[in-house]
């Protein structure tokens, strides 16, 4: 009897405090006075909040990586419309922002997920030249060359919009920030010179080519040609986009 005697006089003592506050809004607003409203919630802090459907694309996964995709080494993708994969790679370096295709598209996926841009831009240049219809023998399709079963676990719910450029964009670069959490080491949303020539920054770019699974099975770039060659071509590629973007 006494503890509920006690509860009720606590519950008594809640309602009056609140019966209080209320009573001194009316009597202030009686006497002329403001009544204090609730701070505004801006829009700018609404578009902050991710929605439901954001924050699980740009999730990482938490369960395997589909086996045949661990070990696969891509091969470079098919000329399509008369773009031409080697003449675009040898290319002069791009002079500034204004020549940069998808830069718009690139830059915002960089500050959505935190991936250095100069890194995306490099990988695109590389993958597919910036041939947005590009598709390997293997089947890795699109800008960022995504193997639709990767993009599928990736979160990519509908993968017949896989060559979709700014879909393509974002899957790609977040299996770059899933490889760089398996792989590098530091800060992936501002790399340098420096950490470019880091055995662990190399290893997660090699993943991209050539599959986590042999970069683990070799703790170090796999001795293949292909891969050794795109690990020094992405790396020199990231010198020339940042210097472009300064």
């Amino acid at each position: 009897m006494k503890i509920i005697s006690l509860l009720a006089a606590v519950l008594l003592m809640n309602a009056a405090a609140l019966r209080a506050g209320a009573f001194d809004q009316l009597s202030l607003e009686a006497e002329g006075g403001e009544i204090a409203a609730p701070p505004a919630v801006s829009e700018d802090s609404l578009k902050a909040v991710p929605s439901a459907e954001e924050t699980d694309e740009y999730a990482i996964p938490s369960g395997p990586m589909p086996e045949e995709e661990y070990f696969r080494v891509r091969a470079p993708f098919a000329e399509t419309e008369g773009f031409s994969k080697s003449a675009t790679e040898e290319a002069a370096a791009p002079a500034d922002k204004a020549s940069i295709p998808y830069l718009m598209l690139a830059t915002a996926e960089s500050n959505a997920q935190g991936v250095d841009l100069a890194l995306i831009l490099a990988v695109i240049k590389k993958e597919s030249t910036f041939n947005p219809k590009a598709k390997s023998p293997v089947g890795a399709c699109g800008l960022m060359q995504l193997m639709p079963a990767t993009a599928k676990w990736m979160g990519m719910k509908d993968t017949s919009k896989i060559f979709d450029p700014a879909i393509n964009i974002k899957f790609g670069t977040k299996y770059l920030k899933y490889l760089w959490g398996e792989f590098g080491e530091g800060s992936l949303a501002d790399l340098s010179a420096e950490t470019m020539a880091l055995k662990s920054t190399r290893m997660a770019i090699a993943a991209y080519n050539a599959g986590p699974g042999n970069v683990r099975k070799y703790n170090d770039v796999p001795p293949f040609k292909e891969t050794k060659d795109y690990v020094k071509k992405v790396s020199a590629y990231f010198l020339d986009f940042e210097a472009a973007l300064r």
